[in-house]
C-alpha cells in the first residue's frame, strides 16, 4: 500500500484543470476564427470536412500536451509568474504536436498559417486567466459544493503551526478543529492560527467521536507509539482516514538525505516475512515520463543517425589516413545503477592510447576520478577536430536507439573510474547516461573538480523534466556550433 496515493484534491483538480484548459482552447479557436476570418479576412474558405480534420488534430494535440505536464501540483499555491511560464511551455508544445499531426495527415488547412499561429498565441494569454478564475472558484465555492474533506488535527502546541499551515494550502480540505494534547482547560475554546482548539489529552477522543470528520492528522512526540495504538485502532474502526507521522522516518531522512533528495524519496508501506516494512528510495520517473523520454530518444536517435552517416563517411577518410586502425572506438562503460554497456565513438586517438594513459596520469587536470588533459598527445590531428566539433560522439545515436543511452542524461564513467567511486558518487548513475547533459552545457572545459561534475549530475536528476531535457538539447546545439566546452 502506498503512503503517497493520489489524493482527493489531485483527482478533483485533474478533472477541473482538464475541463478549464479545454474550455480555454475552445474559446481560443473561436477567437482565432473571428480574428483571422471576420476581422482581417485572411482565412481561406474551407469545407466542413477540413474544419473537422483540423479540430480533431487540435484536440488530440491538446490531450497529448496535457498529459505531458505534471497536474499534481496544487494549483491554488501556484504564483502568477509560474502560470505564465507554464502557459508558454504548454502552448509551444501544443503548437509543435499540432503541426506534426497536420503534416502527418496532410491536412488541407496546413497552409492556413494565420490560424495555426493565432490559436496558441491567444491560448497562451487565456490560460493564466482561466487558471486564475479556477483558483477563485476552488477557494470560494468548494465549501458550498460540499465536496471538501473535513479534517481534525491531534498534535502538540509546538507542532501545530506547521501542520495547520501545510494542510491549509490544500483547497480540498478544511480544518474543523485541533486537539492540543498538553493544553490546559483554559486554552480549550481559544484559537491557534485561526483554528479552534477543541480538546486536550483528556477528551480528544470524545471530540473525534462526535465531530464530523473525514480525516485525522496525528503528529505527536513519541518514540515507541505503544501508548497511542488504542486510539489509532479506534479511529480506524470509525472509518476515518488517519495520517500518522513516523518520527523514525524523519530521523532517517535527516541523517541520510539532504533536503532535495528527501523530497524525491518514495515511501511505501508493505509487508515482508509477516511484518510491516517501510520502503524508501529515490522516486523513479512516472511511466508517462519514461514513455515520453524514450519516444524522444527514438525520434532523436533516428534523426541523429540519418544526419550522422554522411558526416561520418566524410571524416572517415582523413581519420583512417592519419591513424590506421578501426574507425570506431568501442569502450566498456557503466550505465544506470552500475549496469555495463559498450559506448561507441569515432576513434580520435592513436591505437596505443590506453597504454599511454598511465604515463600521463600525473598531468591530469581533473581533481578526482576523471581524466582530462589539454593537448593530449594521444589525440590525432583529425581527432582534435572531431572532438572540438563533437563529431566523435555521433555514433552514440546508435547507442541511444539500442536503449543503452539517452539523448540527455549523465556522463557514463569508465569501469576504472567506477571502481574508485565512493557511495555518494553512485547516485549520479541513478538515471540512464546520455550523449549530452547538464555538465556538458555548463562549461565542462572549465570544471576541474569531479565533485562539481557529480553535483551537476545530481542536480539534473533531482530536477528532471522533459522540458529541461529539451532546453539542454538546444543548449548543446549552441555549445557545439560555438565551439565551447569540448577539449
Amino acid at each position: 500500500m502506498e503512503l503517497h496515493v493520489i489524493t482527493k484534491r489531485e483527482k478533483m483538480q485533474y478533472a477541473y484543470v482538464f475541463l478549464t484548459d479545454l474550455l480555454a482552447l475552445a474559446v481560443s479557436i473561436l477567437l482565432s476564427w473571428l480574428i483571422t476570418d471576420g476581422l482581417f479576412n485572411v482565412l481561406v474558405p474551407y469545407t466542413a470536412r477540413d474544419w473537422m480534420q483540423t479540430l480533431c488534430a487540435l484536440v488530440l494535440a491538446f490531450v497529448a500536451t496535457f498529459f505531458c505536464f505534471d497536474q499534481t501540483e496544487n494549483i491554488v499555491t501556484r504564483r502568477p509568474g509560474a502560470e505564465i511560464k507554464l502557459s508558454l511551455k504548454f502552448n509551444l508544445m501544443l503548437c509543435v504536436i499540432y503541426s506534426a499531426l497536420m503534416l502527418l495527415t496532410k491536412a488541407t488547412m496546413l497552409d492556413s498559417r494565420y490560424f495555426a499561429v493565432t490559436v496558441p498565441l491567444i491560448n497562451a494569454l487565456l490560460l493564466p486567466l482561466a487558471h486564475g478564475a479556477l483558483k477563485r472558484l476552488l477557494l470560494h465555492f468548494q465549501r458550498s459544493w460540499g465536496m471538501e474533506s473535513l479534517v481534525g488535527i491531534v498534535t502538540t502546541t509546538d507542532r501545530a503551526d506547521r501542520l495547520i499551515n501545510e494542510i491549509g494550502k490544500d483547497w480540498s480540505r478544511r480544518i474543523v478543529g485541533v486537539a492540543l494534547l498538553e493544553a490546559t482547560h483554559e486554552i480549550v475554546g481559544t484559537e491557534i492560527d485561526g483554528i479552534a482548539v477543541k480538546a486536550n489529552f483528556t477528551d480528544f477522543m470524545d471530540w473525534v467521536r462526535r465531530e464530523a470528520l473525514d480525516e485525522v492528522y496525528v503528529d505527536v512526540p513519541m518514540d515507541s507509539g505503544e501508548s497511542f495504538i488504542p486510539y489509532l485502532e479506534e479511529m480506524e474502526s470509525m472509518g476515518l482516514t488517519v495520517h500518522f507521522r513516523l518520527p523514525l522516518l524523519d530521523r532517517i531522512e535527516e541523517a541520510c538525505c539532504d533536503e532535495t533528495s528527501a523530497a524525491r524519496l518514495s515511501r511505501t508501506l508493505g509487508r515482508c516475512a509477516g511484518g510491516s516494512i517501510v520502503t524508501m528510495g529515490t522516486v523513479e520517473l512516472k511511466l508517462r515520463d519514461q514513455i515520453a523520454k524514450r519516444c524522444m530518444d527514438i525520434v532523436g536517435g533516428l534523426v541523429g543517425c540519418i544526419l550522422s552517416i554522411p558526416i561520418i563517411a566524410i571524416v572517415a577518410i582523413p581519420l583512417k589516413i592519419e591513424s590506421p586502425g578501426p574507425l570506431f572506438f568501442k569502450q566498456k562503460r557503466v550505465g544506470r545503477n552500475g549496469r555495463y554497456f559498450y559506448i561507441h565513438k569515432l576513434r580520435s586517438m592513436y591505437m596505443d592510447a590506453e597504454e599511454r594513459k598511465k604515463e600521463l596520469m600525473a598531468q591530469n587536470e581533473m581533481n578526482g576520478l576523471m581524466f582530462k588533459m589539454e593537448d593530449d598527445p594521444r589525440v590525432t590531428k583529425v581527432g582534435k577536430f572531431i572532438r572540438k566539433t563533437s563529431i566523435d560522439e555521433l555514433p552514440q545515436f546508435f547507442d541511444v536507439l539500442r536503449g543503452d543511452m539517452s539523448l540527455v542524461g549523465t556522463r557514463p564513467p569508465t569501469v576504472d573510474e567506477y571502481k574508485q567511486y565512493e557511495s555518494h558518487h553512485k547516485r549520479r548513475l541513478s538515471m540512464k547516461p546520455g550523449i549530452t547533459g547538464l555538465w556538458q552545457v555548463s562549461g565542462r572545459s572549465n570544471i576541474e573538480d569531479f565533485e562539481e561534475v557529480v553535483k551537476l549530475d545530481v542536480t539534473y536528476i533531482d530536477n528532471w523534466s522533459l522540458w529541461n531535457d529539451i532546453k539542454i538539447l538546444f543548449k548543446t546545439v549552441y555549445v557545439v556550433f560555438a565551439g565551447r566546452g569540448a577539449k
